[in-house]
């Protein structure tokens, strides 16, 4: 019994090595062949369109997080108030103030990068974090990013982020 077992184990260990080799043969001839650039790439394995998922260059602006958020998906995605209050998991109201305080501090659209990271929309449906912290959890654990990287992408300060990293780790409990 103690030898099939470890054959099972050899043979599944086998086809993981032969699996991840088969995934760097397809991303490396989508990559070169097809042009498709990583976060491309990310959105089709995991089915989701850019529509799905905001930029990260969006928090890079004086404006807060939340408002940022809330900016761009009312201008740039064209959602209204109810809409993004669904996606986001808040009340209409409280998109609606975050709009608003939003286009008063920056009356021009937020532009975003064309390669830029994506962080999908439906992580700050989570109340449990802010979405700074929905943001920077994302990018540390999904992209691997450090917290200076990610504070150059953001443009906030490397030592803000290394604290907002560590309050998203104590909410979740990690």
């Amino acid at each position: 019994m103690a030898k099939k077992r470890t054959e099972a184990i050899d043979s599944s260990a086998d086809s993981a090595d032969e699996s991840r080799e088969l995934l760097g043969s397809i991303i490396r001839f989508m990559r070169l062949n097809q042009q498709l650039s990583l976060n491309e790439l990310v959105s089709l394995y995991t089915e989701s369109s850019p529509e799905d998922a905001v930029p990260i260059s969006i928090f890079a602006h004086s404006l807060s997080p939340s408002e940022s958020l809330c900016k761009y998906l009312k201008e740039n995605c064209n959602l209204s108030f109810h809409e993004i209050a669904v996606l986001l998991n808040r009340d209409d109201r409280s998109i609606w103030t975050s709009y608003s305080r939003a286009s008063k501090k920056l009356t021009t659209p937020i532009t975003a990068g064309k390669d830029d990271l994506l962080v999908p929309i439906s992580i700050f449906s989570d109340r449990t974090c802010s979405v700074l912290e929905h943001v920077v959890h994302y990018l540390k654990t999904n992209y691997r990013l450090s917290n200076s990287r990610i504070a150059g992408l953001t443009k906030k300060h490397p030592s803000a982020i290394a604290t907002v990293a560590k309050r998203a780790e104590r909410k979740r409990g990690r």
